[in-house]
C-alpha cells in the first residue's frame, strides 16, 4: 500500500471538513483511492490529506483527477498546498472505526 501526502496551510478548516464529507458521501474522490485520511494541527491551520491506494502507480495515475480537484475548490477554502510526496506503508493498525468526525 502506499499514500499519497499534501500538506496544505491556510484556508477555511470548516468549510473544507463540510466539503470533504458531502463529496464522501457522493463517493466522489480520485479513482482507486482506497482510504483517506485529514490530519488538522491544534490551531488548524495546516493539514495533511493522505490518499491511499495499492501502488505508487496508481497514485501517479489519480494526480490529473487531483489537480482538477484543486482547481474546483477554492484556495481561500483548500488552503495553499505547499507539499505533496508519496511513502510506501511499510506498518499500519487502525481501529476498526469508521465515518467522518
Amino acid at each position: 500500500m502506499w499514500a499519497r501526502v499534501a500538506s496544505f496551510e491556510g484556508g477555511d478548516h470548516e468549510k473544507l471538513r463540510q466539503l470533504t464529507e458531502s463529496r464522501m458521501q457522493e463517493g466522489a474522490g480520485p479513482a482507486g483511492a482506497q482510504g483517506v485520511m485529514v490530519l488538522a494541527d491544534a490551531d488548524r491551520t495546516k493539514r495533511l490529506f493522505i490518499s491511499f491506494f495499492e501502488s505508487r502507480e496508481a497514485i501517479e495515475a489519480a494526480e490529473a483527477e487531483f489537480d482538477r480537484m484543486g482547481d474546483e475548490i477554492p484556495e481561500e477554502i483548500r488552503g495553499r498546498r505547499v507539499g505533496r510526496d508519496y511513502y510506501e506503508v511499510v506498518f499500519e493498525r487502525m481501529p476498526q472505526k469508521t465515518g467522518m468526525r
